[in-house]
Formats: structure tokens, C-alpha cells, sequence
């Protein structure tokens, strides 16, 4: 389980969803298939468990509402112009 905001060299993986820390973001993607059994269940329960504790993060540091300490090398939009193609 990861730290989540912790580190940027932590990972994990719940089905096919893989989850990627960040001490700015958290990054998922992927998909998962939650069956009706024992594996659904506890791929479920991982799901839950993880979003607790991102929800628990959000709620010991109330100063995930300051974007001052976003960085823009850690943006993935850069403040660049880039010519519309359609235009």
C-alpha cells in the first residue's frame, strides 16, 4: 500500500489499475474487473483501503488547497503556446 503524497518512487497495482504516487498527485490508470467473488472482494476491500487513506491525507494537511507549491516542472500542462492544427 502506498503513502499517498509521500514520495514520488511508489507504486502499486490492483487488478490491472495501477495506482503511481506523487507528493503533488496521484496518478491511476488502467481498468479492473471487480468479479462477484473472493478475488472481487478483495480487490474491493485494496480499492477501499486506498482510498481511505488518501482521503485521510487530504484531511491531516488542509493545505492541499495552496497550489503555490505546484511546480511547473511537475505540471503536466507547461505554460507553452502551441499553434492550433485545425485552424
Amino acid at each position: 500500500m502506498i503513502d499517498p503524497f509521500a514520495n514520488n518512487h511508489q507504486s502499486m497495482q490492483i487488478g490491472e489499475l495501477v495506482i503511481e504516487n506523487q507528493q503533488d498527485k496521484i496518478i491511476i490508470y488502467g481498468d479492473i474487473d471487480l468479479t462477484f467473488d473472493a478475488t472481487g472482494h478483495q480487490q474491493a476491500q485494496q480499492l477501499h483501503d486506498l482510498t481511505s487513506k488518501i482521503l485521510q491525507a487530504f484531511e491531516n494537511n488542509t493545505g492541499y488547497n495552496n497550489n503555490d507549491d505546484k511546480s511547473k516542472e511537475k505540471d503536466d500542462q507547461l505554460d507553452k503556446n502551441i499553434d492550433n492544427p485545425f485552424l
